[in-house]
């Protein structure tokens, strides 16, 4: 990794004043309405990206090969609205006060987590859905000391600012792509018998471990697993969706259970059990996810990692 990635730069600061010129515009204004504008100019600011849009709609047809081209188009435009959804419920949620918090947002299940709290500890399992940043300070608000594991933006002052407002009800963050051996910084603090939300449902750059995913083979990173098989911790899949009237109603399904023993075969078979609960959500609400990820950004090696393994082929 670049030693002068993460470094400040004055064009850095001018993306960061956009931002937070954007953060109090958008907090000032009613929540519905600020809702409704940001899903409408993220939404027109897909012209601006037609390669992106593009490669959305090939691997929605891939995964959804019986939907009609206007089907994967709809599910394509609904995507990428939701990003601008995503972008206002956020500032929205964060500018606001815990009663406030859910009038916008209820958890569903949250006993699950606070029975494993400060007992086993836990991982809660999330994908980019509908808005996986909601639970986030969900988890917060309503009483649990979690963390994240979460990617460090390349801006230093909008990834400060974004820190601060993913923790603006308490909590704190781990990065996978600017720290020294964040698997340990996670596996320190579960041992402290707590929860850290970990999502796994995007490329992993340099992971081998290649499951079939919407019927193509992708990389996942396995941290999950190996963390719950090590350490002997539940996983708790979380699933969001967002009703009629804009509520964010967050559900805490049953714990998953690790295998008892720590080994590569049980770590992929269990990182499989992980993808699979992502291949329902995503088949119950195609719309839901962010597509606009390239999850599989490293088709050729996966291309050859089937031809070593015809057993994968899906």
């Amino acid at each position: 990794m670049s030693s002068t990635r993460f470094q400040k730069t004055p064009a850095h600061y001018l993306q960061y004043l956009g931002l937070k010129g954007l953060c109090i515009v958008f907090s000032l204004l009613p929540y519905r309405f600020c809702v409704w504008l940001g899903t409408f100019l993220v939404g027109v600011s897909r012209v601006f990206l037609p390669k992106r849009f593009k490669r959305m709609q090939y691997d929605i047809h891939r995964a959804f090969p019986e939907k009609s081209p206007q089907e994967v188009r709809q599910i394509a435009i609904n995507s990428w609205r939701n990003m601008g959804t995503i972008l206002a419920e956020f500032i929205q949620l964060s500018h606001t006060s815990r009663k406030k918090f859910k009038e916008h947002c209820r958890v569903e299940g949250f006993e699950k987590i606070q029975a494993a709290e400060g007992k086993t500890g836990g991982i809660i399992h999330i994908g980019h859905f509908t808005n996986w940043e909601a639970f986030g300070f969900a988890a917060s608000v309503y009483g649990a000391d979690k963390a994240v594991l979460a990617l460090r933006a390349d801006n230093p002052y909008i990834d400060e600012e974004m820190n601060r407002l993913r923790n603006i009800f308490g909590g704190r963050t781990f990065y996978s792509n600017h720290q020294d051996q964040p698997f340990f910084a996670c596996m320190r603090w579960l041992k402290k018998k707590k929860l850290i939300g970990i999502l796994i449902d995007q490329n992993a750059s340099s992971s081998q471990v290649w499951i079939p995913f919407m019927g193509r083979i992708a990389a996942f990173s396995p941290i999950s697993a190996l963390l719950a098989i090590k350490i002997q911790v539940p996983v708790f899949p979380v699933q969001v969706h967002r009703e009629a009237d804009g509520m964010l109603v967050c559900h805490v399904k049953d714990p998953l259970i690790p295998p008892t023993e720590y080994n590569p075969q049980n770590v992929r078979l269990f990182t499989r059990q992980l993808i699979e609960f992502y291949e329902t959500c995503l088949k119950e609400d195609p719309a839901s996810w962010l597509w606009a990820h390239n999850l599989w950004k490293r088709d050729k090696e996966g291309e050859r990692y089937l031809a070593q393994h015809p057993e994968e082929k899906v």
